[in-house]
């Protein structure tokens, strides 16, 4: 019977490819659920490059007070540095694409002038 009827599984195939893609990028990249729902939304047409040293394992690793020589030292040179060195830039969009896995580290200077980092940016960046 199941072998004549295998057409029936259709609508659970249909249903469950999504939700097993939703998963893997709730618990890969660790997104909410709502950029999650973005990120299966354009799963085809999203197209992402990262700097030379990077890895999301690295980059999770980096916390708010970090200075900058530890940042550099642990996931490499950044694609762009931006407003004045405060915005470095692991992740870019692959040629024109307008959606893409969006990597940042935000920084602050003390009153040494010195690079803290404030805070990290790992979202799905659509346009």
């Amino acid at each position: 019977m199941l072998k004549k009827n295998w057409y029936l599984f259709t609508p659970l195939l249909l249903a469950g490819i999504p939700a097993l893609l939703l998963f893997y990028y709730i618990l890969s990249f660790g997104y909410p659920v709502n950029e999650a729902v973005e990120a299966v939304s354009h799963f085809l047409q999203s197209s992402t490059r990262y700097s030379m040293k990077y890895d999301d394992h690295r980059f999770s690793r980096v916390r708010p007070g970090m200075g900058g020589r530890d940042v550099f030292e642990l996931i490499g040179v950044p694609f762009e540095r931006r407003n004045n060195d405060e915005e470095w830039l692991y992740a870019l969009p692959q040629g024109t694409t307008r959606y893409y896995h969006e990597r940042k580290v935000i920084f602050v200077r003390d009153k040494n002038n010195v690079p803290l980092v404030k805070e990290t940016v790992k979202a799905f960046h659509a346009n």
